[in-house]
């Protein structure tokens, strides 16, 4: 069981603080342990564990994190104390199937040596979203579904980590290593789509790709993520610690990437301003490969008794071995902490962010003779602000706080942003930009009944790089917590936020936030707890349908959208004369979602183009066809209804001679009231028994 590792932990720190009886004088080299015990303790946990598994519906979704296999597996843990030698091993293990596994292990010798290694693997499975709509919300979108319906997506994702610690005799200098290895591997759906193609390369060869085409395949994935790191530490008394490190990272698949047809529709050039590109076959979705070099140094430093500072410096230099595209990175932060007075202390931070990017393409638009520079724009980011902090009283603390942005993006007119939301102009990204943010919180507390906080945060944001950034954000939030006995705890969380965006697309939104806890004790061995959030998101923004400027635009001006999120959850343990143990936890969630635009068909424009070009009977049946599409995007496509459940139970029978035994349940419902075919329910089965010794 998960919970046998922590346990261990706490016997052997129990066992190690039990006095020992007197041992008789040493003489040579074993007075240098005449303090200690000649002593050691040791502590297995050896609980081999068979999972049946049984599914219903669709398991991709209510089985997300589970490798849906019947497997044996259990726990496995070992602590060793040598408390003369002064030497430490601890490995622990939870194996739930050969692929969902998660192991720990570390070794110390007194101060001078401390290794370690973490290995987790686990599988997490994708939802099949080719629920598209294409030809109803625009008919001439030719859709192509390679995945099968239903179809079970899973990528394993395995993870591996470990150090290495000395300290060097004599000398304040530890020299430490550490590195990692992540893997990626399996199947999951690509989507993409094209401005002009069909899927058949006959048909798009002739006509020059007459049509939009969107698709969805399967794509599998096959990766790996390496770094390795080495430095020091120095410490010089309690006054500074220096530690440098530099560190190597490496990126590559091990892919084949997807090739498709792809090719720009209409004349030459166009009338639309979209980029031109020839009829053929393109690679795309590409993960190049890449390599960093990574040079960082942190110092700590005690100024006075009262002023200390933290800081670090880091450059990281990154090539794309594909292209030789370069990327360079360099980051700094400082923060001074400042107690005067007990009762007062200032906080002055300052971080920076630079990257440097090198990579610069070129591209055309409807005139294939005229030529465009395109890349990423090099950004710098650079922040500072102030806290301040005061105790009134022993009960009442008072805080306030600022904190400026400031964003410079060098060579922006690389980025343009070429589909703006009226699909007119483009938006080019804004060479500056800088925001202010300010509040202040007041907390009353006592020594075990009351905690409670409350304040007030504004944020202003000018020059926003994207359109989508708030002009104005304005949050009020409050904490409690009351203890009035011992076997009974209340907290509660709550904020509300409210934006407002700029005049370029009107856009406000209202974000409620409100957690609770509940912790019971009634007796000694048992436990009670209970969990509530509420999240509800109004936001009303400004939206386009039908954005081709040949055909007609409809407008629908601040679209009502609601979110609302509710979570439940219960969870008890009883232990019944230290031989029965019981745990039971029940959690449930319910998420709704959706938009609603104006449907009322009295409000549709007049599209004298949408016989001529988009090759309608009559202009009724461009109107039908355009009601449906917006009953679609204000139904199926943006709506959301999923209740999901999940219940567990454990029954633990604690035998003599350290001998465990018992049984675990698990049960879990997910319901997709718009995509019925995702729903789906889960069961599994555990029997256990091992020795605790």
């Amino acid at each position: 069981m998960k919970n046998l590792s922590v346990f261990a932990i706490i016997a052997i720190l129990i066992m190690a603080t039990i006095p020992c009886t007197a041992q008789a004088p040493q003489t040579g080299a074993a007075q240098a342990t005449e303090n200690g015990p000649e002593l050691t303790y040791h502590l297995s946990v050896m609980m081999p564990q068979y999972r049946f598994i049984d599914t219903s519906g669709y398991g991709g979704r209510v089985g997300e994190y589970d490798s849906l296999q019947q497997s044996l597996g259990g726990d496995v843990a070992f602590d060793y104390l040598a408390i003369p030698q002064r030497m430490t091993v601890h490995y622990s293990a939870n194996f739930l199937s050969r692929d969902v596994f998660d192991s720990k292990s570390r070794i110390t010798l007194g101060r001078w040596l401390d290794l370690g290694m973490d290995n987790r693997s686990f599988v997490r499975h994708l939802d099949d979203n080719s629920n598209f709509y294409a030809s109803t919300i625009s008919p001439d979108i030719i859709r192509i579904d390679s995945v099968l319906p239903d179809s079970l997506l899973g990528i394993r994702r395995r993870m591996n980590t470990a150090y290495a610690k000395v300290q060097l005799p004599q000398i304040p200098v530890k020299l430490f290593v550490k590195g990692g290895w992540q893997a990626r591997d399996g199947n999951s759906q690509m989507q993409y789509f094209d401005m002009g193609g069909s899927g058949d390369p006959a048909t798009d060869q002739q006509q020059g790709c007459a049509n939009c085409h969107s698709a969805s395949q399967y794509r599998a994935y096959n990766y790996t993520t390496r770094n390795f790191a080495g430095g020091a530490q120095v410490t010089v008394g309690n006054v500074m610690k220096l530690t440098y490190q530099h560190e190597f990272r490496s990126f590559n698949d091990r892919m084949q990437n997807p090739r498709d047809l792809y090719g720009t529709s209409g004349e030459i050039p166009p009338v639309e301003d979209i980029p031109y590109t020839p009829a053929g076959y393109y690679v795309h979705s590409v993960l190049p490969r890449h390599e960093t070099q990574d040079d960082s140094l942190q110092m700590s430093l005690a100024v006075a008794h009262h002023v200390t500072f933290n800081g670090d410096l880091s450059y990281a230099r990154t090539n794309n071995l594909s292209a030789s595209h370069q990327q360079n990175a360099f980051n700094a932060d400082g923060t001074v902490t400042w107690n005067p007075v007990s009762r007062v202390r200032v906080i002055a931070d300052f971080h920076q962010q630079n990257l440097l990017n090198d990579w610069v393409q070129t591209f055309s638009l409807s005139d294939p003779t005229i030529i465009y520079p395109y890349g990423n724009p090099s950004i710098h980011r650079h922040w500072a602000g102030v806290k301040l902090a005061y105790r009134a009283s022993r009960q009442f603390d008072l805080e306030t706080y600022y904190k400026r942005m400031n964003v410079t993006r060098s060579n922006a007119s690389l980025w343009p942003q070429i589909s703006s939301p009226n699909n007119y102009d483009p938006l080019f990204v804004i060479p500056a930009s800088f925001s202010n943010i300010a509040g202040f919180a007041a907390r009353f507390h006592t020594e075990r009944l009351w905690n409670a906080r409350a304040g007030y945060e504004w944020t202003g944001t000018h020059d926003p790089g994207y359109v989508s950034d708030p002009g104005t954000n304005q949050r009020i939030f409050g904490d409690l917590t009351v203890s009035p006995t011992q076997w009974l705890t209340f907290s509660n969380d709550a904020s509300i936020m409210l934006q407002q965006s700029f005049p370029a697309v009107q856009r406000s939104n209202h974000l409620y936030v409100d957690t609770t806890f509940l912790t019971i004790k009634p007796v000694p061995r048992w436990n009670i707890g209970a969990g509530y959030t509420y999240l509800q998101d109004n936001l009303r923004t400004d939206m386009r349908f039908m954005n081709d400027s040949a055909i007609g635009l409809y407008n629908a001006t601040l679209v009502p959208y609601k979110q609302l999120s509710q979570n439940f959850s219960v969870n008890t343990n009883y232990q019944i004369k230290q031989r029965l143990d019981f745990q039971v936890t029940f959690a449930r969630s319910l998420a709704h979602s959706g938009f609603r635009p104006d449907l009322n068909p009295l409000n549709y424009p007049d599209f004298p183009g949408a016989v001529s070009v988009a090759s309608f009977p009559s202009e009724a049946a461009y109107a039908a066809a355009f009601s449906q599409a917006l009953g679609l995007a204000s139904g199926p496509v943006s709506l959301m209804d999923v209740p999901q459940s999940i219940v567990g139970s454990t029954l633990n029978y604690h035998l003599p001679r350290g001998f465990d035994a018992g049984l675990r349940f698990n049960y879990g419902s997910y319901a997709d009231r718009m995509h019925p075919d995702l729903s789906g329910q889960l069961r599994s089965y555990t029997a256990f028994m091992g020795r605790i010794w």
